[in-house]
């Protein structure tokens, strides 16, 4: 789905220096040890494989935004990096068209 859309993906688009910037500014230590350590629990739970997906190159893809009425778009967003989130102002009034 990812190549049909036209996603962005690749090591640069995960961690670089904006992208650890925006995280860490929404993010205090503990909540970033909490979320390291839930993922710790999960694998430790089901296993590694069980959530890992089938093609690893898609843990370097980026996602983004999408409106549609039927088969046209009304609105989209490609994620650039991580952080890089669609204006929700933007997607509300794409919905309200």
């Amino acid at each position: 789905m990812g190549d049909a859309l036209g996603l962005n993906q690749g090591v640069k688009t995960m961690w670089n220096p904006a992208a650890v910037n925006a995280m860490m500014s929404r993010n205090d230590q503990e909540s970033l040890t909490e979320l390291g350590n839930a993922y710790k629990m999960a694998i430790d739970n089901v296993g590694i494989k069980t959530i890992m997906p089938v093609d690893m190159k898609d843990t370097l893809r980026q996602g983004g935004t999408f409106v549609f009425r039927g088969s046209k778009a009304l609105y989209e967003h490609y994620d650039s990096k991580v952080g890089d989130n669609a204006d929700i102002d933007s997607i509300l009034a794409a919905m309200k068209a």
